[in-house]
């Protein structure tokens, strides 16, 4: 396929209006753009595969964490790029399947399974280093607030899904305006799902306090999981129309 073909076929992916794959701010203003890119130019090689991108986001991730475990500011600013580009990798291997229209169970599994994993890790780490610095055992209460939130958040979503009480929606139709697209973006700013931790992590990288990444998503997955909760069982609580097949 030529440039202007691939260029085409890869633009729903950026789109914020009716895609239920671009819900997380993060995503919508770095992760999916920089992903784009990257399937710009390697999107039709043969021998690559959705999977092997996911590989490459987690051995991303995995120096990430280990560059905030040195503890120093140099080794911080390292990290920051290393576990964006493993975002920005993990975007691309979900958006070269839709391209390719070959996803599979297997390769979403291990992609969703990937994304908890490199969650436990970064929280794991930022926790540590700010302990090492600060002996105080919230910073470890943060972290399982944090991770607990988004595994509960995760847990109670495909309960609904697999009774047909999944709801996702961007808030936009495709018809919508640009204005109310780019509000539903800045909404999304104040959301802080779980993919937000590489933008509130980077920041408090960046400013050389890497707690700030861990009282932010250790209180706002914590408050979205109580949240989510009451909000799914709201919807499992609802009866069925007669044709959904759930008993």
């Amino acid at each position: 396929m030529g440039f202007s073909d691939r260029y085409r076929a890869l633009l729903p992916g950026l789109k914020v209006r009716g895609n239920t794959h671009n819900l997380d701010f993060w995503g919508i203003v770095f992760g999916r753009p920089v992903a784009f890119s990257i399937l710009l130019l390697i999107g039709d090689i043969p021998w690559l595969t959705p999977n092997m991108l996911t590989h490459a986001s987690n051995a991303f991730l995995v120096a990430g964490a280990a560059a905030i475990l040195v503890g120093t500011w140099p080794w911080f600013m390292v990290a920051v790029a290393l576990l964006n580009i493993s975002y920005a990798f993990d975007c691309a291997d979900g958006q070269l399947a839709r391209y390719r229209k070959n996803g599979s169970l297997v390769g979403s599994y291990y992609d969703k399974m990937s994304d908890h994993f490199g969650m436990t890790l970064i929280y794991t780490a930022l926790a540590w280093v700010a302990f090492q610095r600060n002996p105080q055992p919230l910073y470890f209460l943060l972290a399982i607030a944090a991770i607990s939130g988004n595994l509960i958040i995760g847990y109670a979503k495909w309960i609904a899904a697999a009774h047909g009480k999944l709801v996702e929606s961007t808030g936009a139709s495709e018809d919508s305006g640009l204005l109310r697209a780019g509000l539903i973006v800045l909404r999304k700013g104040i959301e802080f799902r779980d993919a937000d931790i590489f933008l509130w992590c980077s920041l408090g990288l960046i400013l050389d306090h890497p707690e700030i990444g861990l009282v932010l998503m250790g209180i706002s997955q914590f408050v979205v999981a109580i949240i989510s909760s009451f909000h799914r069982g709201w919807l499992m609580s609802r009866p069925s129309p007669p044709d959904s097949g759930n008993h």
